[in-house]
């Protein structure tokens, strides 16, 4: 049994029936004796301060959901994600389940699935300046159009590769369904404590994505010879400017995202229906 006291309710408004679904959870929790604590947005949602709460109901799609595991990271807080988008990868509870999925897990029949996160230092002149957490993976790419970028490989303070790409991924294993598969990386079981490191077309044809043991270090040194300026963006949403003889410093969080998983398809059956797989098995 999971007692909630407490509940954060994270809303995209951007998204249809957002807010009368998220005045409907509100009253259905209030009703039974729960705190309850918001954050709804429209756009960009920005930085906020959320309250520490037994669960976080998240009501959008998954771009929603990256963003409140990057906001609740470190608060051991499960998420349950209500899909109110189109894909649904990470947000698998269709509207029409949300009080369903709630039930099952207060009477402890709802699975968790526990999801790396990366920690990305951005360290420059040999100081570290900031730090950031992502959920799906970490891009450095260029801001120009078709421009190659110069970026040298360190893993584990071993090093690897130079490459001459337009860029290159940090994904973790949630993250090998996105942005690295559109870019040709595999696809690795979300629950696998694994990074993949993948090149964005890169200039020599025989450099291959790697898919390495989590807790390894992954250090990029952005060459201070560039043809044009470099951008660092977390889980396509969060973005920040790089400059020449930066490091990009990437390694397993500390903490986790913890998922909660209401349905009973498997990993593999979700990217057979998501992805459109033809040739059988059959329904």
């Amino acid at each position: 049994m999971a007692a909630v006291k407490s509940a954060l309710i994270i809303t995209n408004l951007s998204k249809d029936r957002a807010a009368v679904l998220r005045d409907q959870i509100r009253t259905y929790l209030i009703d039974r004796g729960v705190q309850i604590h918001e954050h709804s947005f429209s756009g960009n949602p920005g930085k906020y301060e959320i309250k520490k709460s037994d669960l976080a109901i998240v009501l959008g799609g998954d771009g929603t959901v990256l963003y409140s595991a990057r906001l609740c990271v470190g608060m051991n807080m499960p998420i349950l994600a209500v899909n109110l988008g189109t894909f649904g990868f990470l947000a698998e509870v269709n509207p029409d389940e949300w009080e369903q999925a709630f039930e099952s897990y207060q009477n402890g029949t709802m699975g968790i699935s526990h999801r790396i996160m990366l920690n990305t230092v951005l360290r420059r002149d040999g100081k570290d300046i900031a730090s950031f957490c992502c959920l799906n993976d970490c891009v450095i790419t260029s801001t120009g159009m078709a421009k190659i970028v110069n970026l040298k490989v360190n893993i584990s303070n071993q090093e690897v590769i130079e490459y001459r790409a337009d860029g290159i991924i940090l994904a973790t294993s949630t993250g090998s369904t996105a942005y690295s598969m559109a870019a040709g990386g595999p696809i690795v079981h979300p629950e696998l404590s694994s990074m993949i490191v993948n090149p964005i077309n890169p200039f020599t044809l025989s450099n291959r994505p790697l898919v390495i043991p989590a807790d390894e270090e992954v250090t990029i040194l952005v060459s201070k010879q560039q043809r044009t300026n470099l951008i660092l963006t977390l889980d396509g949403q969060d973005v920040i400017p790089l400059l020449p003889g930066d490091e990009v410093i990437t390694r397993k969080h500390n903490c986790s995202a913890d998922l909660l998983s209401f349905k009973k398809m498997n990993f593999y059956e979700v990217v057979r229906k998501k992805l459109d797989w033809k040739g059988g098995p059959h329904d």
